[in-house]
């Protein structure tokens, strides 16, 4: 028994002398470490992934005959109706459901070519606590404008505001009158305009992205160059320092 405890021991001091054990230790600790840190890592691996799509701008003309409300003056017939909106798809690229997507826009610039400048405009929400599943995409809608007759709403951020229509009369003649609710918003003039738009979720992180907006002739967008995306860093430093243009 004793020669056979000898021989065990001296086994094991010429795999220690050869540095055996001690890797076999440390294998022992990388592999209990592996498995502590294995369902965190697993979870990182399936984690939701937030992208953004540009839709293109769609225009829509209903006839005056064919709108839901229908105010006819004097037998004149009713002007139509044009909306022209733009907006996007958030698209999640991870393997499992983002948990209330916000989409946001947190800066808006305006400029031409290289030269762009902060404006001093409100952060809007354009979508908020919607949960994604993987792989489908969440529609939102970046800018909206309405048409009716002579009456323009202009371009407006998210969904168009909702509109009023009042009834009078003028030198005994019905005239009726289209206006927008009263609100904290206010239409984009004609220009060029970059946004920042940040989307988010509960468990994703944050992803930037800027837009080009051009409105000087129609409505078109795309993602910001890297030509803009210098000068909207310039922008930025800009305004820290105090050099910010008001809208």
């Amino acid at each position: 028994m004793s020669t056979d405890l000898d021989q065990f021991l001296s086994s094991l001091k010429r795999l220690n002398d050869a540095g055996v054990i001690n890797t076999l230790g440390i294998i022992a600790t990388f592999a209990v470490a592996f498995i502590a840190l294995a369902p965190s890592i697993w979870k990182w691996k399936k984690r939701p992934k937030l992208a953004i799509q540009l839709k293109q701008p769609t225009v829509k003309n209903v006839p005056g005959d064919q709108r839901a409300t229908t105010v006819s003056i004097l037998g004149q017939p009713t002007p139509p109706e044009i909306t022209t909106t733009a907006g996007m798809l958030i698209h999640n690229t991870g393997a499992s459901a983002a948990l209330r997507v916000r989409c946001v826009i947190t800066d808006l610039y305006a400029g031409s070519g290289k030269s762009f400048q902060w404006r001093d405009h409100p952060q809007e929400t354009l979508g908020t606590d919607s949960d994604l599943p993987a792989g489908l995409p969440l529609s939102i809608s970046l800018l909206g404008r309405k048409q009716i007759g002579d009456f323009d709403t202009g371009f407006w951020f998210g969904k168009l505001p909702p509109l009023r229509t009042t009834s009078v009369s003028v030198a005994n003649l019905p005239k009726t009158t289209i206006t927008t609710v009263p609100g904290e918003r206010t239409s984009l003039s004609a220009g060029t305009y970059i946004v920042r738009i940040v989307v988010s979720a509960n468990n994703a992180a944050p992803r930037t992205h800027l837009i080009r907006i051009e409105l000087t002739n129609g409505l078109q967008l795309q993602f910001a160059k890297w030509r803009e995306r210098r000068a909207i860093r310039k922008a930025d430093r800009q305004a820290m320092k105090g050099q910010i243009s008001k809208a």
